[in-house]
Order: C-alpha cells, then structure tokens, then sequence
C-alpha cells in the first residue's frame, strides 16, 4: 500500500513540475571540528540537524523555495513558517515525517525531534499530524554512500534538498593544497516558481552557513 502511495506522489510530481537540479560542493571541515568538540563536552548532535537550521536560515533570505504554486489561481503562496520534511528509509518503503516550524528550535532540539520521529517512522508509529504540513523537505544519503542524484520534489512543495557522501578531499586554500571534508549536495526546484540563479544564490547562502559554523550563532535568535 504505502509503496502504491509513493509510486502515485512521484508521478505526480514528475508530471507536473518541470525538474531542475542545482549541484554544488561543501566543506564541512570545520562543522566536523565542532562537532567533535560538541562530543568531547558529552553533547552528541548529528550534522544533519545543523543542515537542517541552515537550510531554514537560507529559507528565510530566499523565501521563493519555502513555497507552494496555486495553480488554478496561477499564485506563489510563501509559507510563513518553515516545516521541515525528512526523507525516512523503512521496510516498507520511503516516509517523510515533518519537524514542524524549524525557526523557532535550536539544534538541539531539531536533532532529538529528527531522531525520535525516525525510530517512530521505522516503528510505524507515526500520527497523521507528523507526516502533515511539510513546506520543504531534504533527504540525508551520504551515509548511506551516496554521491549524487537528482532527488524529486515532494509535491506540492516546489523543492528538495539532498546531502550526500562527505569525502576528504585535496583543496585548494591560500595557494596551498590541503586536505578537507568536502560533501556533495543536490537541489532540486520547480522552475515554474524560480529561476536558476536564484538556486545558486539560494545554495551559496546555505554553503556559507555550514562552511563557517563559528559565524552561525550570529544568525540565531
């Protein structure tokens, strides 16, 4: 049953909005650093929480992609809250429970609440409220070894991101070669809605986020 309902969404959503996928690198270097500082403190926090409030902090400069098109009207409807779908693997197939209004939680709190509503999504134990309401998703597949896709829009929202497999790297800093985490992101977006320079600007804002993690409590509230 569930793998019907997904094979209708997908259609859906492949047949009426025209795919376009931004790709771009990021170093997460120094959010290992932090990370790893967070763990020395007894603080165990997954990086996928932090992308989680970067993305809704770059959501809030580009508020084009926490959207929703009205078609019959032929309107953008911004969304005034940020609710975040993540992208949950079970046995019976692909769920998406939704960490309701992202701006107001800090990372921690985004990290328990993804953990709990991911056991409760491999439990079949989810409530029509926590797979409700999403007005962006993003899908964690880098540990799984994913390299790249090009993920589909979760309709009627008009766009997705992907995280996929860090890997250390030689990169070029200051003229010297050095080594640093670097992982692979992919942005799809309804192209009805925005344009493509807006996806780049809108990824730059969230690289900047995640690739100065010092510099990010400036933008909390």
């Amino acid at each position: 049953g569930r793998r019907r309902q997904i094979a209708r969404k997908m259609s859906q959503s492949v047949h009426a909005i025209p795919h376009v996928t931004h790709f771009e690198e990021v170093d997460v270097t120094e959010l290992l650093s932090l990370k790893n500082q967070w763990k020395e403190q007894g603080e165990s926090i997954s990086i996928a929480a932090f992308l989680i409030k970067a993305v809704q902090l770059a959501l809030k400069d580009y508020p084009i992609f926490n959207a929703k098109l009205d078609e019959e009207n032929e309107r953008i409807l911004l969304e005034t809250s940020c609710h975040m779908g993540i992208a949950v693997d079970t046995v019976d197939g692909l769920i998406v429970p939704v960490i309701h209004h992202v701006e107001e939680k800090c990372i921690r709190q985004i990290h328990q609440e993804m953990k709990d509503l991911t056991i409760r999504a491999r439990e079949n134990r989810l409530t029509a409220k926590d797979i409700t309401g999403g007005t962006f998703t993003v899908s964690n597949v880098g540990p799984f070894g994913s390299t790249g896709a090009t993920p589909i829009i979760n309709y009627p929202e008009v766009a997705i991101m992907a995280f996929h497999k860090t890997k250390e790297m030689p990169t070029v800093r200051k003229s010297e070669i050095v080594i640093r985490s670097i992982m692979n992101i992919s942005f799809s977006f309804d192209h009805r809605v925005a344009d493509g320079l807006s996806a780049v600007k809108f990824t730059n804002r969230f690289k900047e986020l995640v690739e100065h993690p010092l510099n990010f409590v400036l933008e909390l509230k």
